[in-house]
């Protein structure tokens, strides 16, 4: 298990276009590939890079726009987490009980 799951996000110039950017190619991702897309960003971690923790907040938004929910938490509008892995579950996901 990762041992740093939350970051600190400051918005930077340049944030906007780069998370547009990483938003547009997690829109064109299936399912089964934005699923996988976070489970690996689980497995990696938060490493401290800024421009990971923006890729990561796309990644929120397009969770949020594909399920409606995300596995990524946004708390007090700065705070990034990452919750738990998970699985694709018909047209959702859930917390997957492999750890």
């Amino acid at each position: 298990m990762p041992t740093n799951l939350q970051y600190m996000l400051l918005e930077k110039p340049g944030d906007r276009e780069f998370a547009i950017k990483m938003l547009a190619a997690y829109n064109q991702l299936d399912n089964a590939d934005l699923v996988a897309a976070y489970n690996s960003a689980w497995n990696v971690g938060i490493v401290g890079s800024h421009l990971q923790a923006v890729s990561y907040y796309a990644l929120h938004i397009a969770f949020k726009k594909r399920f409606g929910v995300s596995p990524i938490l946004i708390e007090d509008d700065i705070i990034l987490s990452l919750t738990e892995p998970i699985e694709l579950k018909g047209d959702s996901w859930v917390y997957s009980k492999k750890l």
